[in-house]
């Protein structure tokens, strides 16, 4: 056993494969060993008090309220249901939200393109208007 308490299994590791192969012996001694954990556990168990003196005493707890209990079961299925609508409308807005900015990109690349295409354009007048000074 490791520090633990789980029991180590003798293996071998074929690194072809990338597979271990777990020894038969090493089983057996795990299941072993686990069992021995169990019996040993089933026997440090002592049952503390008189049974029907808790039987007794749990007349006392008062049985729930059938309305109370669906009053809370809808609400339940309410709040689940408002979970998915959120979810739902959640990823709507990232995908929309993802659609502006695709949109945002190619308008934006546009203006780039305009602006070139208008300096190019103001240039040779500039140049015509130098000369006839």
């Amino acid at each position: 056993m490791n520090r633990q308490g789980i029991s180590r299994l003798d293996s071998y590791f074929d690194p072809n494969e990338r597979k271990y192969y777990i020894m038969p012996q090493s089983v057996e001694l795990a299941i072993a060993e686990e069992k021995a954990k169990a019996t040993k556990i089933n026997e440090s168990y002592e049952p503390v008090g008189n049974v029907r003196k808790d039987a007794e005493s749990s007349k006392d707890i008062p049985e729930p309220d059938n309305e109370r209990v669906k009053e809370l079961e809808r609400k339940n299925l309410d709040l689940k249901i408002a979970n998915r609508d959120k979810d739902f409308l959640i990823d709507q807005l990232k995908t929309e939200r993802n659609g502006f900015f695709g949109q945002l990109l190619s308008a934006n690349r546009k203006v780039g393109e305009l602006e070139t295409k208008l300096l190019q354009l103001e240039s040779p007048d500039a140049g015509v208007r130098n000369e006839s000074r």
